[in-house]
């Protein structure tokens, strides 16, 4: 101690190379700490160069027929309504509700009253006038006739047959009968009801065709035709197919959709008018894909669409064309014949991302 006492300058150099050497320690284990932190660690490395792992299912488009599906309903050709054509008591009934009627058969029977003797008066009128006119055209061979007479005659026997036929076809008119093929639906009238001219006494509706009534939207109207082939199935399971006998040429104001008619056979009146129906109008085939609804998502820009996995491992994005949706799954169309879809994962991974795929085969194989 009395040596650095008597030598001062002796004891600043070595505390000024001890601080020296301290300084340099830190700067060094700065520098190191530095390196390590530049170069990756092992674990590092291996994130950096891993890739997301996604399941895929690689299928092939299947031929389909595209098809407008419509829900429609049952409805009669044509329907009348029978009215009566002069004021009568009824007197017989030919028909109950629900019959089915051939044509010319009996429905209502108003009463006759007078009108069987006018036809009697009118027909004996007939007669006079006949021989009123023979006698004349012999008066008029002698000269005690003029033509003007004659003429005059012969009106007379024409309206005189007119009157014949008039007084039968009142007659006639209390005879009300099915004017085609057709069923009963409604008779408004019972034994001993007055009718007057134009009230209605029943109505009747031909079973045989028989119509499938629905609407299309506007972008459905140009892909149909008359003739074309459509297939119905009823509400009870039963399948029949027609033929398109009108496309409405004007929509309806509050819907935009079109009217349009199709016709079916119905030859033992099975199918009953007003019955739920689904039609099917086939249209062109296309090749498309069968997919769960689950595997559709939205990109960036909000379409939706289905994630694939190319021949580079990179997943590529297309929007989905829908052809058909069932229980089953839907039928997506415009998309390439072979594709590899991503069924386990897609959420995960963006357009363009490199990822690795696994075959859901592969995968049913290990577990088994």
């Amino acid at each position: 101690m009395t040596f650095f006492l008597k030598r001062p300058y002796i004891l600043a150099l070595l505390i000024a190379l001890a601080l020296g050497a301290w300084l340099f320690s830190g700067h060094a284990s700065v520098e190191q700490q530095s390196e390590a932190q530049k170069q990756p660690t092992a674990t590092e490395t291996q994130t950096s160069t891993s890739v997301m792992q996604v399941r895929v299912r690689e299928q092939k488009a299947k031929p389909l027929t595209r098809e407008i599906i419509l829900t429609g309903r049952t409805a009669p050709l044509r329907t009348v309504l029978l009215r009566a054509e002069m004021d009568a008591r009824v007197i017989q009934i030919g028909a109950v509700r629900g019959a089915r009627v051939k044509k010319g058969n009996l429905i209502i029977r108003l009463a006759t009253d007078d009108r069987a003797l006018r036809v009697k008066e009118a027909q004996a009128l007939v007669k006079q006038r006949e021989f009123e006119y023979k006698a004349m055209q012999r008066l008029s061979k002698k000269g005690y006739q003029s033509q003007t007479q004659i003429a005059e005659a012969l009106t007379l026997l024409e309206s005189a047959k007119t009157q014949v036929e008039q007084a039968k076809i009142a007659l006639n008119n209390t005879v009300i009968r099915a004017p085609f093929k057709s069923v009963l639906v409604e008779r408004q009238v019972e034994l001993g009801d007055y009718v007057s001219i134009g009230d209605t006494v029943a109505e009747l509706m031909d079973e045989d065709p028989f119509l499938v009534v629905g609407e299309i939207s506007e972008r459905q109207h140009h892909q149909l035709k008359l003739r074309q082939i459509a297939k119905i199935r009823l509400i009870t399971g039963q399948t029949v197919t027609g033929k398109i006998t009108l496309i409405s040429a004007r929509a309806h104001t509050e819907t935009r959709t079109f009217d349009i008619e199709i016709q079916i056979s119905n030859p033992k009146g099975k199918i009953a008018a007003g019955m739920t129906c689904e039609i099917r109008i086939p249209l062109e085939k296309v090749y498309a894909h069968k997919v769960s609804s689950a595997l559709l998502s939205l990109n960036d820009e909000g379409i939706l669409g289905v994630k694939t996995v190319n021949n580079e491992n990179r997943v590529v994005f297309y929007p989905a064309k829908f052809a058909r949706a069932t229980a089953q799954g839907i039928w997506l169309t415009g998309l390439p014949k072979q594709l590899r879809f991503i069924t386990v994962g897609q959420g995960f991974v963006r357009p363009g991302d490199l990822v690795q795929p696994v075959l859901e085969s592969e995968i049913a194989l290990k577990s088994f």
